[in-house]
């Protein structure tokens, strides 16, 4: 079976099968050590370049994922950790899973709790269980259904819903919500977000509605350069946060 290790040093980071010889740019890295390697490790290629072992963390995974035509930023689900009130032991509804990078940040951080994810196509759902695989995680229940048709489970904590039609799947969903919880949609029109806000019913109250941007600065202090790039990640998406305030 293909286990993966994760190495890093100042120039590159690679991915590397701890079963085979790694015949990389930086110089050949033998499998023996690799498979007796742990975290924070030093590994020296044949031509002596070093790099150490390191845990993966969500940035270093999101560039390894299988990635469909649409996924939430990483600004985005950052948007989405500070405001849902997600911790450890959350119970997650998500609709809309696509590449499950959202799914996977989330319960990451919810190691104790439960990530249900509801993607109508059965294609995305395969891309989603290997993402899900690559992460590690056995708290994500990726469930290959129209949410629509109803939700079984009940009193979640937060919901998130990566849908273009959210209005219409809100009246399931808010049936699963416990009084307290979070509701989420992500929506890249503002007609979409006005048609949201239009089916929200009294049960939720609205708590703010938000669109990040983010800009890149290059940095290279070696040519004394310390500015903002000429591109970044302007608009993706609005993130429209409700509460349940009874039942």
């Amino acid at each position: 079976m293909e286990k993966k290790i994760f190495l890093i040093n100042s120039e590159a980071s690679l991915w590397l099968d701890i079963n085979k010889d790694s015949n990389t740019e930086f110089g050949i890295i033998k499998s023996e050590q690799l498979k007796k390697a742990k975290a924070g490790s030093k590994i020296k290629t044949h031509i002596g370049k070093v790099f150490f072992v390191v845990e993966p963390s969500a940035p270093d995974l999101f560039r390894k994922m299988i990635r469909l035509p649409q996924i939430i930023t990483l600004k985005d689900i950052g948007s989405v950790l500070a405001y849902s009130g997600i911790k450890a032991n959350s119970k997650i509804l998500e609709a809309g899973t696509g590449s499950a990078f959202a799914t996977c940040v989330m319960a990451s951080f919810a190691k104790e709790g439960k990530v249900v994810s509801y993607e109508r196509r059965g294609d995305f759902a395969k891309v989603a269980n290997k993402n899900v695989a690559l992460y590690g995680l056995q708290n994500v229940s990726i469930i290959n259904a129209d949410i629509k048709k109803g939700v079984k489970q009940k009193e979640f904590d937060f919901v998130l819903l990566d849908l273009p039609d959210p209005w219409e799947v809100i009246p399931t969903v808010i049936k699963s919500i416990k009084v307290g919880g979070r509701l989420c949609t992500y929506s890249p029109s503002i007609i979409q977000v006005e048609r949201t806000l239009k089916s929200l019913p009294a049960s939720m109250k609205v708590e703010r509605l938000i669109s990040t941007v983010e800009n890149n600065w290059k940095v290279d202090l070696s040519r004394d350069i310390l500015r903002p790039e000429s591109d970044g990640i302007t608009h993706t998406a609005f993130l429209l946060f409700s509460r349940k305030i009874e039942k």
